[in-house]
């Protein structure tokens, strides 16, 4: 960046100097030549006057006398075009010029002027052209090449001002760049509202601390994540391996080794459980929404979840209380299952015995809302925004006696990210949770 902005300075001086001493150079011509024409216009007038009173003849002797070998070319024509006196070419070889722009305009209005490529002498020639008292027409030309050569004349000092110009915009480039970017690569990147940056820039160095903060969030996230999940397969591959090696090398006792196949079971129920939820969770970070959404009856479904927590809720003596209204989503029924089911899991495993549960489907000014209350042991006001990270548990102790993969809730954030559903939850710690999910009315506004 900083070579980029040297050599754009550098440039841009360089440019802007070239630029300068064309314009000045156009400009120097243009001056120059208004001048030239006028000098020329005052040089005839001032012949004319003077040999305005003489005849013919000595009119001529007057101009071969003074303005032969001259700079300017002199030129007298008579009244039928003849050309009567040149200075820069045999009169008696030159034809009629009572066609030419300037002498017919002189002819009929007193005086003519013109610019054009002259026949006889092959350049580029400014005419000027006053009608005598005779009739006679007197001429003075000058050709623009001294005025391109007047202009030329200037290059040699343009040319050295662009040398010197370079010679300073090099070092000065340098050092403005230097000073340019002195603030920018000063820029503590995790500070930057004390940082001394152009505000123009501050947007952007947010923006990527943001993103760094974010970046980082997550690399911290997928740590915690790999070391979870080696830890929760660890736990039952573990108790499962301890268990059958104990069978294997005829250490149980035969009235024991049913009571260990039933452990075995269990923990290996549950390893499939936490690989099924992994799965779940890989496939849907890879989603940002339903591709192909199906019209699902939300009551129903929760009533399908309900019956199925309802046999453990009963053995811990919890009352389910269900109202509901009809209310129809667009969605994935499969994945609503899911995370109907998910709240519904945490609300008896966290509950309290002989505890509540108040579940309610409807609709709302917001959507359709599915609401799921319990009277458990509620959540810390400062753990209630990591309830959603994967394998985060509020009690662990308690995690750990009523099982689980930890990945619940982590599916049910995801779940509702999928179909635009938002989240919240209300909780007090040893009164309970209620946790509410509303989905967008997108049924009724089709």
């Amino acid at each position: 960046m900083r070579k980029a902005i040297n050599n754009t300075l550098r440039i841009f001086v360089i440019s802007a100097v070239v630029v300068t001493t064309i314009l000045m150079f156009i400009a120097y011509c243009a001056q120059f030549s208004v001048k030239t024409h006028d000098a020329i216009k005052s040089r005839t007038d001032t012949l004319v006057s003077c040999i305005d009173s003489y005849s013919g003849e000595e009119a001529v002797e007057i101009l071969r006398n003074t303005y032969d070998g001259a700079d300017v070319r002199v030129t007298l024509v008579g009244s039928d075009g003849a050309v009567i006196y040149d200075n820069a070419a045999d009169a008696g070889d030159m034809e009629n010029h009572l066609e030419r722009p300037e002498i017919r305009e002189a002819l009929a209005n007193g005086t003519g002027e013109g610019s054009r490529e002259s026949e006889t002498i092959g350049e580029r020639i400014y005419y000027y052209a006053v009608r005598l008292s005779d009739g006679s027409v007197l001429r003075m030309a000058q050709s623009t090449n001294a005025i391109i050569g007047m202009g030329m004349s200037i290059l040699p000092i343009a040319l050295i001002i662009l040398i010197a110009v370079i010679g300073v915009a090099f070092p000065v480039s340098k050092s403005l760049t230097k000073r340019i970017m002195e603030p920018v690569n000063n820029v503590d990147i995790n500070n930057i509202g004390s940082a001394e940056i152009y505000d123009e820039l501050k947007p952007f160095f947010t923006r990527i601390a943001h993103e760094n903060e974010e970046k980082a969030q997550t690399e911290k996230i997928r740590r915690e994540f790999t070391a979870n999940v080696s830890h929760e397969l660890k736990t039952p591959l573990t108790t499962i391996s301890g268990y059958a090696q104990m069978i294997n090398n005829g250490m149980a006792r035969q009235e024991d080794i049913s009571e260990f196949g039933r452990k075995i079971e269990k923990e290996a129920d549950r390893l499939l459980k936490l690989i099924d939820d992994i799965i779940n969770l890989s496939s849907l970070d890879e989603q940002t929404g339903i591709s192909n959404p199906e019209t699902v009856d939300l009551s129903m479904i929760t009533e399908e979840a309900i019956c199925v927590v309802e046999k453990t809720a009963k053995e811990r003596g919890i009352q389910i209380f269900y109202s509901r209204e009809p209310a129809l989503i667009k969605g994935n029924a499969t994945l609503i299952s899911e995370l109907v089911y998910n709240l519904l899991d945490n609300a008896v495993k966290y509950n309290k015995e002989n505890g509540k549960i108040i579940v309610f489907v409807g609709e709302t000014v917001d959507g359709v809302e599915l609401s799921v209350r319990d009277t458990g042991i509620g959540i810390p006001h400062e753990d209630k925004e990591r309830i959603f990270e994967r394998f985060y548990r509020v009690d662990k102790s308690h995690s750990k006696k009523v099982g689980g993969t930890g990945l619940g809730l982590s599916i049910v954030k995801h779940v509702c990210a999928c179909h635009n559903a938002k989240i919240r939850v209300k909780s007090i710690v040893g009164k309970g949770t209620t946790i509410y999910v509303t989905f967008p009315d997108n049924i009724n506004n089709e």
